[in-house]
């Protein structure tokens, strides 16, 4: 049946579309930036542009809620035109970015801040957490008005000294937990929370620098499962008490993530993610990278990284996004001799995608499984499951159209964040290639040509957003 009497402002033809668990040949028409059609349209129709989607595969445009674009305040790493950039060119149609900045998003001021600041900048919509802990525990309600997708807490402290990024959103008291996720029920927004024992991870520190551990494999030492494992039980405890919708981010342990199935067969409201470094790398990896692999908390063994891929297809897992985390390559060197010395993160916003395209067959996906944890889920989780992260008529028009027959190596020089010098898969052989990211109708990168409009991404206000 072909759709009639419509013109497109876009229509993509001829493309095998992931719709919701199924894989369908069809045309995608868009107009005022929202899905119009998706079927067969009329062999005459209207359209002000046209892809021939011949040879790809249409799915919902990703979603990443785990990104640090260090804007405002820590620019020279990264900032929301470069990271907004490598999003856009891996596929990406919709980041979340976390309030670790300088200064910290932890009021309403600051995260009006902030939306001022990044607004002109994205290529791509976005959308803001605030920070919280015991210290900002008056602010909450107020920052899940004025719209932040969700609250993020630190159950340890930074890694390295001097960091204000971190201020008031760390929480590594028991009681200072708790009290924090009282406030953060209260609104119904998302809290994400970082969970490795703050007590433990220093006690381990200390030691292992007492003991004169400068190298690598000193950082996995100071953080061992069981400081996920605690932490995580902890958080679980605490949200299923206060009702609280607990999203654990970076999930890397066997046991945290037993904790989790454990708590989601009680009825707990918790959800968790992990991450490519954590499915392609171990703690073996440490040695051969030094600094550059340094993230927290770090690359485990290889029973944890059978145990998270098996989530990703049982479920367990729901949602597979990067903690993308730029730093220069200084301050990555800065540990070549002492571990301790360098900051823990590592970039990734722009190749979950062909990464999970070309391990898709090895951890046993397929399409919709993809579009299920990189899009579908995300939006769910978030509140955004009737807008985004999905194909269907009246949805946004956010589609990535990937060809899944190109073979190339991923190159850390042509990425583009700031910190493509400390990617970790430079000349990683890969399957999946973005051809085109589309953002609500509006092609915004084209594999070949690049970027073809200005910045023009939207605020994505969370569930709670009360205008102004």
């Amino acid at each position: 049946m072909f759709s009639l009497g419509l013109k497109y402002d876009l229509l993509i033809e001829g493309v095998k579309i992931v719709c919701g668990d199924s894989l369908v040949d069809g045309d995608i028409g868009v107009k005022d930036g929202r899905i119009a059609m998706i079927g067969l349209s009329s062999p005459d129709a209207q359209t002000d542009l046209k892809i021939s989607g011949r040879g790809l595969i249409a799915l919902p445009g990703l979603i990443d809620s785990h990104v640090h674009f260090r804007d405002p305040g820590l620019t020279h790493k990264e900032d929301f035109e470069s990271g907004s950039m490598s999003a856009a060119a891996g596929g990406v149609t919709s980041v979340f970015d976390m309030p670790n900045t300088v200064p910290t998003v932890i009021d309403v001021s600051r995260l009006r801040d902030k939306i001022r600041c990044v607004s002109t900048k994205s290529f791509v919509d976005f959308g803001l957490y605030g920070g919280a802990s015991e210290a900002n525990t008056e602010e909450i309600n107020a920052l899940s008005k004025a719209g932040v997708i969700g609250f993020k807490t630190f159950m340890v402290g930074p890694s390295t000294p001097n960091s204000p990024e971190y201020e008031g959103i760390v929480s590594v008291s028991e009681v200072g937990l708790l009290k924090t996720m009282e406030a953060t029920s209260k609104t119904g927004v998302v809290h994400a929370v970082h969970a490795e024992d703050g007590e433990l991870v220093s006690f381990f520190t200390e030691r292992l620098r007492a003991a004169g551990r400068l190298d690598p494999e000193a950082h996995y030492d100071s953080r061992p499962n069981m400081v996920e494992a605690l932490a995580v039980e902890r958080a679980i405890a605490f949200a299923e008490r206060t009702g609280v919708r607990l999203h654990l981010v970076h999930v890397s342990t066997r046991e945290a993530l037993e904790c989790v199935r454990r708590a989601k067969a009680r009825g707990v409201r918790v959800t968790c993610e992990t991450c490519p470094q954590y499915l392609l790398l171990t703690k073996k990896d440490l040695e051969r990278f030094g600094a550059y692999a340094k993230f927290n908390p770090p690359a485990r063994g290889q029973e944890d990284v059978s145990s998270l891929v098996a989530g990703l297809k049982d479920g367990s897992v729901d949602i597979l996004v990067t903690d993308h985390a730029p730093h220069t390559k200084d301050e990555k060197e800065a540990g070549r001799t002492v571990i301790w010395n360098a900051p823990s993160g590592t970039p990734g916003v722009e190749t979950r995608l062909p990464i999970v395209f070309t391990m898709a067959q090895a951890w046993g996906l397929n399409y919709t499984d993809i579009a299920r944890l990189c899009s579908r889920s995300v939006a769910k989780i978030f509140g955004l499951g009737s807008r985004k992260g999905s194909l269907l008529v009246g949805f946004d028009a956010d589609v990535v159209l990937v060809d899944p027959h190109a073979e190339y190596a991923l190159k850390a020089s042509e990425l583009h964040t700031k910190a493509w010098e400390t990617f970790l898969f430079d000349g990683m052989k890969v399957r999946g290639r973005v051809m085109f990211t589309i953002v609500r109708g509006r092609v915004v990168y084209q594999y070949g040509v690049g970027f073809t409009s200005k910045p023009a991404g939207s605020f994505i206000p969370g569930p709670m957003f009360m205008g102004g």
